[in-house]
């Protein structure tokens, strides 16, 4: 495997780590006497002891998707979207009248929130709204992560034009986020983790960071990417660790653009391990094909994934 020089705005997905095999002070024997499969919670202490920093890598609004309804702020991990009331000027009880149109402008926001998370990918033949077609769970839980979303700043009131305005966000990945609400559609593909490979210690050792770049093949970003051969066999599903990826915000995928901006940060310091996308597939455009080369080398992230998501590491870009 090749490792490159970074070029601005390429789409990544990366999983990063600091420090050397001769100084992680653990040892290979005594990760893989674990037995069984692990839990998210297991996996997440397995990484803890290796000493990994995880700076946030992405901004918010560094990637943002706009739709008729809101914005994707696939860097920020959030959707947001806005509503307004209108002050109604025949209340002689101006409180009131404010109050009621905030309500109002609450409703409103609500709805436009729904119809943008409705837009988001979660993999390259799914959007969320398929889920929420085929799932009335499904449905349900989308509704209830809306109807409990963030409001972002007070109310904004225009006194001139007698409307309220309010903004209102919701997480991608989070468990009281959209990952969370979808999981159920996601369930019956769900892979456990095994015991930490030497491979996967090597690499998180090794290696600021593993980095799909697909700034020439037009990546789109996504909840969940699936990695391709050259001749269309799949060598990962990441969807199928879903439960691994997003528990936290810090070790949800980060969506990011400007990979020199990046890596230019402390914690990304170590030389990157590079991998050039050779085609962006799937209807959607969010799936990763490989040259043959690069997917015989990656055979070990299958199992890696779990770790390397826990690591807080795991970068999607788009230009």
């Amino acid at each position: 495997m090749k490792r490159m020089v970074l070029a601005a705005l390429a789409m990544t997905l990366t999983v990063t780590a600091c420090g050397t095999v001769a100084g992680a002070g653990i040892a290979v024997s005594a990760i893989e006497t674990v037995a069984g499969m692990l839990s998210p919670g297991q996996v997440q202490a397995q990484v803890e002891t290796l000493d990994i920093a995880a700076p946030r890598a992405a901004v918010p609004g560094d990637i943002v998707e706009t739709t008729p309804s809101g914005e994707i702020d696939w860097s920020g991990n959030t959707i947001r979207a806005t509503g307004s009331g209108v002050i109604d000027p025949n209340n002689p009880n101006h409180a009131q009248a404010r109050l009621m149109a905030e309500r109002a402008a609450v409703v409103v926001a609500q709805r436009n929130l729904l119809e943008a998370a409705q837009g988001v990918r979660i993999n390259s033949e799914t959007r969320v709204e398929n889920f929420m077609t085929d799932y009335d769970v499904i449905y349900s839980r989308v509704e209830g992560v809306v109807r409990n979303a963030r409001q972002v700043g007070p109310a904004r009131y225009d006194s001139l034009g007698g409307i309220v305005e309010v903004e209102l966000e919701m997480d991608i990945h989070s468990p009281s986020g959209l990952s969370g609400a979808v999981a159920t559609a996601l369930a019956s593909s769900q892979e456990q983790a095994l015991p930490m490979t030497p491979q996967t210690l090597n690499f998180l050792n090794q290696y600021s960071a593993l980095v799909f770049d697909g700034s020439q093949a037009g990546l789109q970003p996504s909840m969940y990417p699936k990695i391709y051969d050259s001749s269309g066999n799949l060598l990962l599903d990441t969807g199928v660790y879903a439960s691994y990826m997003g528990s936290t915000a810090e070790n949800a995928i980060q969506i990011v653009s400007d990979l020199n901006a990046v890596f230019s940060q402390p914690g990304f310091s170590s030389e990157p391990f590079v991998v050039q996308v050779q085609q962006a597939a799937g209807a959607l455009g969010t799936d990763i094909v490989l040259s043959p080369e690069d997917s015989s080398s990656l055979g070990w992230l299958k199992a890696g994934l779990p770790y390397l998501a826990a690591a807080g590491k795991f970068l999607l870009g788009v230009i």
